[in-house]
């Protein structure tokens, strides 16, 4: 029984045991009591119990909506503040104390998502300059000092082999990399860089890449990289996942939004598997300010949607070397 129904028992039963106690006591002079005077009593007591219901309802809807809201804050993207009830000043007080509580832990998580992006992209950024700067050093002096023992005729087909599997490991440290601090982002901007992306994808996966990228202006350091992973992990999914035979990948800017799109043909949502990426998709577009969206495409496949208020400015503490 909820504290509305509670209130509005303890009334009515007070209201009847008031009536029971006048019926049954010979104030009037007349015992026993009459049916005209029991159905007048009975009357009384079923209209004051509906104009209590209907008056405590009233003083309860109040109580009632900020319980409903205090329970949707499990969800913090969700959770609407509490408007303030001035003619309950201890509801009001429990109304603001719940907003300080949603704020304090929207920017707890916001911290601890800037943290965790940072440290990862961070660690790219190191991890990226040791393989050019230490592995592919080395690999590369291997390589010349393999061309400089080249001169016996029945060596030449083994050191021939060896040659070109240095050039390949050469090659693939590059490319691990580029994959992750990808230099034509901070050297080009983030349309190359979209480019580069989609064209390596559809090399590496065979699934055709419809490309419809429009200039952009600065978005920051932070924001560039968040689009350029996010369209990179959709990429990846279509392929990978959800089994595209084509993609279109498009960029597009109006005077308040910019906004990456990212559609397929694949098995769309449904026949998606657990650990695609969702998730970390969905944490850098919280980390950048940025809304994302994935749902089902009316023909078939997945559209992923990512837009960026250029009202709203992302954090951008991520360096750029």
């Amino acid at each position: 029984m909820s504290l509305q129904q509670r209130v509005w028992a303890m009334v009515s039963g007070a209201f009847l045991s008031m009536n029971l106690l006048i019926v049954a006591t010979p104030l009037t002079g007349s015992w026993p009591p009459k049916p005209r005077q029991i159905a007048c009593s009975l009357t009384g007591v079923i209209i004051v119990s509906i104009i209590s219901w209907r008056a405590i309802a009233r003083g309860f809807a109040p109580v009632q909506k900020v319980a409903r809201q205090i329970a949707q804050t499990l969800n913090l993207d969700d959770a609407a503040p509490i408007q303030a009830v001035p003619e309950m000043p201890d509801l009001d007080s429990i109304g603001g104390a719940h907003n300080d509580l949603v704020e304090r832990l929207r920017s707890q998580r916001r911290a601890t998502l800037t943290a965790l992006i940072e440290g990862q992209e961070l660690e790219r950024a190191r991890l990226s300059r040791e393989l050019h700067d230490q592995i592919g050093q080395t690999l590369t002096y291997a390589l010349l000092l393999l061309q400089s023992i080249q001169d016996g005729a029945d060596q030449e087909q083994k050191v021939a082999m060896a040659q070109e599997a240095v050039r390949t490991s050469l090659q693939e440290v590059r490319g691990l990399a580029a994959d992750l601090r990808p230099s034509v982002l901070s050297d080009l901007g983030l349309v190359a860089a979209l480019t580069s992306l989609a064209t390596a994808n559809a090399e590496a996966t065979g699934v055709v890449v419809r490309r419809d990228l429009q200039p952009v202006p600065d978005l920051g350091w932070a924001a560039q990289l968040g689009v350029y992973r996010i369209a990179q992990e959709a990429l990846t999914n279509s392929a990978k996942h959800a089994q595209a035979s084509t993609v279109t990948l498009s960029l597009h800017c109006d005077q308040d939004t910019v906004r990456l799109v990212i559609a397929d043909d694949g098995r769309g949502l449904q026949g998606s598997t657990p650990g695609t990426g969702l998730a970390g998709m969905h944490d850098r577009a919280r980390y950048i300010n940025a809304q994302l969206t994935i749902t089902d495409n009316p023909g078939g496949g997945t559209r992923v949607e990512l837009r960026i208020d250029r009202a709203t400015p992302p954090h951008d503490t991520l360096p750029e070397d």
